[in-house]
């Protein structure tokens, strides 16, 4: 009930914050965007304000109201000083790059400097979703970059939720903050787990099974060499006892158009299956060779390269996962 309840004004503010402060690569702060009210510290001093106020005209000293006026006019004083420090920055976030479960996504948040006339003094904190990231305290005077570290807990791909950041620059009477969408998303690949590959000639979910084809892992047979052979695969050992020049072939449960497959595991635990076809995507593609993907309904056409793993790493993220928020707990 509680849960449900926070997700509920969790949902509301999100709406409302949709049209206040829309998605955005980059955001220059401003009024538009920043919110400031009194900090529980402010409040307290207010509250002392009021207490010599009312102390100095009953008792009619009037060093005590001076006090109290001089009192008043460094709270006023704090509110712009402490809104101009919030605006001197503009931000914007990088792409976030992959990673796998048990690693942490890389955040690289871009603090660009307005005016060298004004710099940014500090006491910059940033949440997510209420967990603290980190706090920014030097002077900033120039573009710099603060690097942020998000744990991946489970697979997915994630909506990065709103970024909070928040100062109470310089003496902590008000609480400047915002809550900025920088309309980014974090793939959180299954771990990888190594195993042999498990490579078919052609789509297993359809009842077809492997079979071992050229490829670079065992050590099949030798021939003739030909001009254009990677020397790296050269018999050199026998070369230098006088025989001819061969080429060693090798063998591996690959070839161009097989398939990797999840019904290849499908006595394993799911996150097992996904884990150990991951191992076997990054394998495939570190060595360049052409292989498909079938897991559940979809089917990834065999191909190579970096576009075609990042693709299958992402399909077998998100099986049977719909895109949610990022929650760093």
């Amino acid at each position: 009930m509680v849960s449900r309840l926070k997700r509920s004004v969790y949902d509301l503010q999100n709406r409302w914050l949709q049209r206040r402060i829309p998605p955005s690569p980059r955001y220059q702060l401003n009024l538009k965007n920043v919110f400031i009210f009194p900090s529980r510290f402010g409040f307290g001093y207010l509250l002392t304000c009021v207490g010599l106020f009312i102390l100095g005209t009953n008792y009619q000293n009037n060093l005590m109201l001076l006090l109290c006026q001089f009192l008043l006019a460094i709270f006023l004083l704090h509110l712009f000083v402490s809104y101009r420090n919030f605006t001197a920055v503009s931000l914007s976030l990088k792409d976030i790059q992959p990673v796998y479960v048990s690693e942490h996504a890389l955040l690289s948040l871009q603090l660009h400097v307005n005016s060298e006339d004004m710099p940014f003094y500090g006491g910059l904190h940033i949440q997510l979703r209420g967990t603290s990231l980190a706090l920014l305290n030097r002077r900033a005077d120039q573009d710099r970059e603060v690097k942020l570290l998000l744990p991946a807990a489970q697979r997915g791909i994630f909506r990065l939720p709103r970024i909070t950041l928040s100062s109470t620059y310089p003496l902590g009477l008000f609480r400047c903050w915002t809550h900025l969408d920088f309309n980014k998303s974090l793939a959180i690949y299954p771990k990888p787990i190594a195993s042999a590959l498990k490579l078919t000639s052609t789509d297993a979910s359809q009842g077809d099974t492997a079979g071992n084809v050229a490829g670079i892992d065992e050590f099949d047979t030798l021939r003739t060499f030909k001009p254009g052979d990677p020397m790296n695969r050269v018999a050199w050992k026998q070369a230098a006892k006088g025989g001819e020049l061969s080429t060693k072939i090798f063998n591996q449960a690959q070839q161009e158009g097989g398939w990797l497959s999840l019904d290849t595991y499908a006595g394993e635990p799911l996150e097992k299956a996904l884990g150990l076809l991951t191992y076997q995507v990054n394998r495939l593609s570190s060595q360049q060779h052409v292989f498909g993907l079938s897991i559940g309904d979809k089917r990834i056409e065999p191909a190579t390269g970096e576009a075609h793993k990042h693709r299958c790493l992402k399909s077998l993220a998100r099986y049977r996962q719909s895109e949610q928020d990022y929650a760093a707990d």
